[in-house]
């Protein structure tokens, strides 16, 4: 489309209430989720008799309510919307993941979490029938019941052609490096589909904060997204699942530097209390299955290449949520003067196609 080719590798959907009536199963429709607004007057999702996301108190979330602050444009919902606004941007293809569906693996209610990602998955399907070649699902997983999880990874990606797994950073309260999650693992690797570590909620950093937003949401994505990577490069994940290929979304890349040497050091001084891993952790994300992406105007994203290299970072537009930046997010990067030609090519979509195993 450009002069780079541009792969977007963490774009958003929006669950809009008429999506839950038209897929989700009849035995749940008396069940499904509601759009109805909260004693402030401002729009949530009722799922399971809780306001999705919470209101108000601890870990509460988005005070503006869960439509304005997840879709700002039509593009969420309306695929051929967001065409064009991949084509203003200039992004030719765009990985998806969704909203309200990064949380389903909370529900308390198996079944029900079951059928929601079921409803979910055959949603965006359709959604990116509308330029298969440009539109990209995430599988949304049923965490909560990893037998139901496998068999609907393996659906969606043998039957609906989706070319990711989703798996929230700290899905039912457990680390990625959790042996519950090897299986999946270990088929994501069967089906050369990648594994995208992605917050949905909860965790590090949001619970610590009362009627406090700004905070949840900086220290909630970041934090709890340093930790899952920690867990998968020490927890020896890499190790064992070598042709895994994995991503850890939307919590910028200024960080990771730091983090990595924070952790080859522990590593060199403690090797004996790490014997999943037989080497230093930044060297499993040096060995290529492992990216990063990065805010399209984060200013740390040249100093990151300069210190990791530049065929790890991975270019992420977070479209269409509120912190997303629309116009101009590719212009963001293309555009700087302060990294080399290849190392621009590379994140904006070389990387990405190493990622999804093309």
């Amino acid at each position: 489309m450009g002069a780079y080719q541009v792969i977007d590798i963490d774009g958003h959907v929006f669950e809009q209430e008429e999506m839950w009536k038209d897929y989700l199963e009849s035995a749940y429709q008396d069940r499904r989720p509601r759009i109805v607004p909260d004693s402030r007057g401002t729009e949530r999702y009722l799922i399971e008799g809780k306001l999705w996301p919470t209101p108000e108190g601890r870990g509460a979330w988005n005070p503006e309510g869960i439509v304005r602050a997840a879709c700002r444009r039509e593009g969420g919902y309306d695929p051929h919307a967001r065409l064009r606004d991949m084509d203003t941007d200039g992004i030719d293809i765009a990985v998806l993941y969704g909203t309200t569906a990064l949380g389903l693996c909370w529900l308390e209610d198996r079944d029900y979490g079951v059928a929601l990602c079921r409803a979910y998955n055959n949603w965006l399907s359709d959604y990116c029938k509308a330029d298969p070649k440009r539109l990209k699902g995430v599988v949304s997983l049923p965490l909560q019941d990893m037998t139901a999880a496998l068999k609907e990874a393996e659906r969606a990606v043998k039957e609906l052609g989706m070319v990711t797994l989703q798996i929230q950073t700290n899905a039912v309260g457990k680390n990625p490096d959790h042996p519950s999650y090897y299986p999946l693992y270990e088929l994501a690797q069967d089906l050369n589909v990648s594994v995208g570590f992605h917050f949905g909620g909860g965790g590090a950093g949001v619970d610590r904060f009362v009627n406090n937003y700004v905070l949840a949401h900086a220290c909630g994505f970041a934090f709890d997204t340093m930790l899952a990577m920690s867990t998968v490069l020490c927890g020896g994940i890499l190790e064992k699942f070598p042709k895994l290929r994995v991503a850890f979304l939307e919590a910028a890349c200024g960080w990771a530097p730091y983090w990595l040497a924070r952790l080859d050091e522990h590593y060199e001084k403690r090797t004996d209390e790490m014997p999943h891993i037989t080497k230093k952790p930044s060297e499993y994300l040096a060995d290529g299955n492992c990216f990063i992406s990065c805010d399209p105007d984060e200013e740390e994203i040249a100093h990151v290449v300069e210190v990791l290299g530049d065929d790890k970072i991975v270019f992420a537009s977070d479209y269409p949520h509120w912190d997303a930046m629309f116009p101009g997010a590719v212009a963001a990067i293309s555009e700087r003067d302060d990294m080399p030609d290849q190392a621009k090519r590379r994140v904006l979509g070389e990387n990405a196609l190493r990622y999804l195993g093309h």
